[in-house]
């Protein structure tokens, strides 16, 4: 194994290049299609236990692509590190500079989407934090009042005699 094919030091996997965010989206559309899949539960007639369930789960999803997003950031800085070192090693040999040089220009390449990682791993924590309060929120807001439906001793009436109130 070469130095720079090694793994990330955190039990965090790096992206896999199919789950890799691009400028075309990648990213932003994963987390699209969450708030989607959220959105399309939310239609007439829903339940209480599925809109909690739903942003419930969509925060634990952005959780996780956060954590995988520290994890990548990890990998790629320790990659730099590895290629830093590989050049020092080229230059102690007396290896031509240009190839010493590509290895720099290389590990600096790596070091420069490591800020835009991080804040995108931030960004997605922070989105993740927002979906669990919606969701605390939601079942403070209507808790009592599913716990009052299900408690009613007669049968709750249509929905649709509720949707003109």
């Amino acid at each position: 194994m070469s130095d720079t094919t090694h793994q990330p030091l955190t039990s965090r996997q790096p992206l896999t290049a199919s789950a890799e965010p691009t400028h075309g989206g990648g990213l932003a559309d994963r987390t699209g299609a969450v708030i989607a899949a959220t959105g399309e539960v939310i239609t007439e007639g829903v339940r209480y236990g599925i809109v909690i369930a739903q942003l419930t789960a969509a925060g634990l999803k952005l959780a996780l692509l956060s954590d995988r997003v520290t994890g990548t950031y990890d990998y790629v800085e320790k990659c730099a590190r590895s290629v830093d070192r590989l050049a020092d090693q080229a230059e102690a040999l007396a290896v031509d500079r240009d190839t010493i040089g590509e290895h720099r220009d290389a590990a600096v390449v790596m070091r420069s989407v490591l800020a835009e990682a991080e804040a995108m791993a931030a960004e997605l924590a922070d989105l993740s934090t927002s979906f669990q309060v919606a969701a605390a929120a939601h079942e403070a807001d209507y808790g009592p009042v599913a716990d009052a439906a299900n408690a009613m001793p007669v049968e709750m009436a249509d929905r649709q005699f509720y949707s003109n109130r």
